[in-house]
């Protein structure tokens, strides 16, 4: 038996070893996708048994603690209880200004309660006095009637008649009435002109106004025993028609000199004669 060559045998175990390399390759590419498969597998598993939070288990509702009563301060209880005005209501509480203001004309003390005190407002108005003097009284180019100012010139009745009758053209620059709160009296002329009304008035209807102007406009007391004698004495008067031409003389004898310029005074207190306007404090009592 010969003896194989050293060199043929080195071959041969290479050739052997390169064979055996390659089925061990395949071998290896083989089995990973089976290993892979497996990491997988057991990853899947593992994510599987990772623990969960446990179940919440149903409890019953349970109320919160109650929080405890706040003390309201007494003032805003006091406002809630307060009453309140009706929301229908504010029209009405809107409107009482105006409805006042509306009312207050209509309080004056009335002369009679009778026509007459419609009678006397439109002979006033009718003479021209209101176009000087207001429809209230309240003054214009005349001076004022109302809030006693009238009464502070003229503090008896006869004494306006008369200045109201003659006008103040025919004592134009006198002074005439009273002494006012000032120390002045009035000086004729010097605020407009006052005509006359000796042949636009009888004496009944003079004696009307007069009245109107210094107890509807100008508020003197008349509830003593001599003012309801006077404002009987121009009801009658109005009443009975008569319609008496004014006599500036007569007139003149039953006023104040001290108040009236021409005035003499000759039948102030007179029991024979009965002159316009209360009378006087003696008769009357």
């Amino acid at each position: 038996m010969s003896e194989i060559p050293e060199h043929l045998l080195k071959r041969s175990k290479a050739a052997k070893s390169k064979a055996s390399g390659n089925e061990a390759g395949q071998s290896s590419a083989a089995e990973s996708p089976a290993s892979e498969s497996t990491d997988v597998a057991a990853a899947s598993a593992g994510a599987a048994e990772v623990p969960t939070s446990p179940p919440v288990a149903d409890l019953p509702y349970l109320d919160p603690e109650p929080e405890p009563e706040r003390q309201t301060p007494e003032y805003i209880a006091a406002f809630n209880k307060r009453k309140r005005i009706p929301f229908w209501a504010m029209p009405v509480v809107l409107a009482t200004p105006v409805w006042a203001y509306g009312l207050a004309g209509t309080l004056q003390q009335p002369m009679v309660e009778d026509p007459l005190v419609e009678e006397a407002a439109e002979i006033y108005t009718a003479a021209g006095c209101s176009a000087c003097h207001g429809a209230a009284g309240g003054g214009g180019i005349g001076y004022q009637l109302s809030d006693g100012e009238v009464l502070e010139t003229f503090p008896e009745a006869i004494d306006m008649i008369v200045h109201v009758a003659r006008g103040s053209s025919a004592i134009n620059g006198e002074v005439y009435g009273a002494e006012r709160a000032d120390g002045n009296q009035r000086i004729s002329g010097q605020r407009g002109n006052m005509p006359a009304q000796l042949d636009a008035l009888s004496l009944e209807e003079l004696e009307l106004v007069i009245y109107h102007e210094r107890v509807n406009l100008g508020g003197e007391d008349v509830s003593d025993e001599r003012g309801e004698e006077w404002a009987e004495h121009v009801r009658e008067g109005i009443e009975s028609g008569a319609e008496t031409e004014i006599d500036l003389e007569f007139l003149l004898a039953c006023a104040n000199p001290d108040q009236t310029p021409g005035a003499t005074g000759e039948l102030q207190g007179s029991e024979e004669t009965r002159c316009p306007g209360p009378l006087p404090v003696a008769e009357a009592e």
